[in-house]
């Protein structure tokens, strides 16, 4: 660098070339498929998750409302919420079950989509000789 304004400013032959070897900065971009499959499994986990919440407070308000209807004290409360609570764990067993079910078929479907998935079925006792059989 000379001073010179009409001059060239860097090395002609490097111009344009990064400087360093650094990653892209963003993550390489998925597909749409992809993309709304994971919003979906998402949207069904915060599902879930409200649908618990919601079970368990409306067993919480169902219990108290008995208890003060029939005037035993927190019995229809703890019963209720239990009651709700085990149904509220259950529902979501069954939804997180049912999901990864869903997730490996979708793995076994993709993983033998080129080859023949069914199993070769194990040699007929048939084709056996009986004793005492010569060739």
């Amino acid at each position: 660098m000379n001073g010179d304004p009409e001059g060239p400013q860097s090395d002609p032959g490097t111009a344009g070339t990064p400087r360093q070897d650094l990653p892209p900065a963003s993550p390489a971009a998925r597909s749409p498929l992809e993309e709304r499959r994971e919003r979906s499994t998402a949207a069904r986990f915060a599902g879930a998750g409200l649908q618990f919440a919601a079970t368990i407070l409306i067993c919480l308000w169902l219990g108290t409302w008995l208890d003060r209807r029939y005037g035993t004290a927190p019995v229809f409360l703890y019963v209720a919420v239990f009651l709700g609570a085990a149904g509220a764990f259950y529902s979501m067993y069954r939804q997180l079950m049912a999901n990864l079910e869903r997730d490996e078929a979708a793995k076994r479907a993709q993983k033998g989509a080129g080859a023949d998935a069914s199993p070769t079925p194990p040699p007929s006792r048939s084709s056996r000789r009986p004793p005492g059989d010569s060739v």
